[in-house]
């Protein structure tokens, strides 16, 4: 059974408040992923875990934010960003409107780095404004389960950017994007640098967006694995 919000009238989801408190936001980003990657693996991939979490734990999912703090992605084409202040302001009223109907708890499934700081920075104003709230952050590519399959099968070629384990788990929840992108080998890129970069020293230090990894190791399989690592340890972590 479907557990999407946008699936729901307003009577089912007021239905659901009887007895369940609980909502699950998949956050992403929709910017570059090197040469071979998906720009909406971000959010693709959280909103595909989200939903798996949601069916499993019975739980409310609302619509993914498709969009991120992505700014230092923005010298290549298509990478579209919240200003980091813009970020928060979303993120806060999202929180809001959902306890205004009722909604207490909220699980944040996230895809992207460059959310983290926001995020965190909202939850802290939602809870200003509303203590009882309960608001919990998966960053999933941080899961103990994750990385360890990771480091066991891409070691230090999983990189930072543009991920093995990313770019993996689209290939097997999105084959038919893949299909049309052809296979390349890589060269090794720069260490990663100093932090925050601007647009422009990004592309610089990393010409093609990989930042350290080495797409080439990816597979549907290696993804399909990630994934289900990914949502049992959720679910674990949510009961």
């Amino acid at each position: 059974m479907s557990m999407n919000l946008q699936e729901k009238t307003w009577v089912q989801v007021e239905e659901y408040l009887k007895s369940n408190k609980h909502i699950i936001v998949p956050v992403g980003s929709t910017e570059q992923h090197g040469p071979t990657g998906l720009i909406g693996i971000d959010y693709l991939s959280s909103w595909e875990i989200a939903k798996a979490v949601g069916e499993k734990t019975k739980t409310m999912v609302a619509p993914p934010l498709c969009f991120g703090m992505a700014v230092h992605h923005m010298a290549f084409p298509g990478t579209i960003s919240f200003s980091p202040i813009t970020y928060i302001q979303v993120i806060t009223e999202i929180i809001q409107s959902l306890g205004k109907h009722g909604f207490s708890k909220f699980t944040f499934i996230n895809g992207h780095g460059g959310n983290i700081a926001p995020l965190t920075s909202a939850f802290c104003q939602a809870k200003q404004d509303k203590e009882t709230f309960d608001i919990k952050l998966f960053n999933w590519w941080h899961l103990p389960e994750v990385t360890a399959y990771e480091s066991k099968v891409f070691g230090n070629e999983n990189g930072f950017h543009a991920t093995c384990g990313e770019i993996s788990v689209t290939m097997y929840t999105h084959p038919e994007a893949y299909q049309e992108i052809p296979a390349m080998s890589f060269q090794p890129t720069k260490d990663r640098p100093h932090w925050p970069m601007a647009p422009k020293e990004f592309r610089e230090a990393f010409p093609d967006g990989r930042m350290g990894s080495n797409p080439s190791l990816c597979t549907p399989e290696h993804g399909k694995m990630l994934f289900n690592l990914a949502v049992d340890s959720i679910c674990q972590k949510l009961e």
